[in-house]
């Protein structure tokens, strides 16, 4: 009979980084929009689990479970970035048609990925889950809320906050809407 020799935490770890890397990679570089940030935060993501494999072995799915890791390194590394000026975002964005809602006019300004990172760095750990899962995995509210295990409200609520956020920093003031039998100017 053969007897396997036990596998060490430096094996197991690199074991998930050869069966995982590149998935936690792409996630990092969608999320950071760099990719010498996005190798960096892939590498401290495997050298969290390296110090502590028992969560990831207990996990029902290593891949869902690392890239949560690597979501929470990825916001906290925006959280860092935060400390660049307010201003520049203003700068960054365009002036919005006059003739575009507020939400059309903010929608399109949020379509710049360096925008969303950046209104995203100033938003809760929450609501940054929820964006990503909206905004760079494209999912629909219903699945976004099915997968995080909250109410289609909630993710509304957290769509919401990050709007808000985004209008406040960007200075997008939206208009009141107009009254019934009220021609529009």
């Amino acid at each position: 009979m053969f007897v396997r020799k036990p596998v060490s935490e430096v094996e197991q770890t690199e074991g998930y980084y050869r069966r995982y890397g590149e998935a936690v990679h792409r996630r990092c570089l969608r999320l950071l929009g760099d990719e010498a940030l996005a190798w960096d935060s892939t590498q401290e993501v495997f050298l969290r689990i390296h110090a502590n494999l028992k969560p990831l072995l207990a996990a029902g799915s290593p891949l869902s479970w690392l890239l949560t890791v690597a979501d929470r390194q990825c916001f906290s590394v925006l959280r860092r970035r935060r400390t660049e000026a307010t201003l520049a975002l203003t700068r960054l964005a365009p002036l919005p048609e006059v003739s575009a809602s507020p939400e059309a006019a903010l929608e399109r300004l949020l379509v710049d990925a360096d925008l969303v990172r950046r209104v995203l760095s100033h938003c809760p750990e929450d609501v940054q889950r929820v964006v990503a899962h909206r905004f760079i995995d494209e999912l629909e509210q219903e699945q976004i809320a099915a997968l995080l295990d909250v109410s289609r409200k909630t993710v509304q609520r957290k769509l919401q906050t990050f709007f808000d956020t985004a209008r406040r920093l960007l200075d997008v003031v939206p208009r009141p809407a107009p009254r019934k039998g009220t021609a529009p100017a």
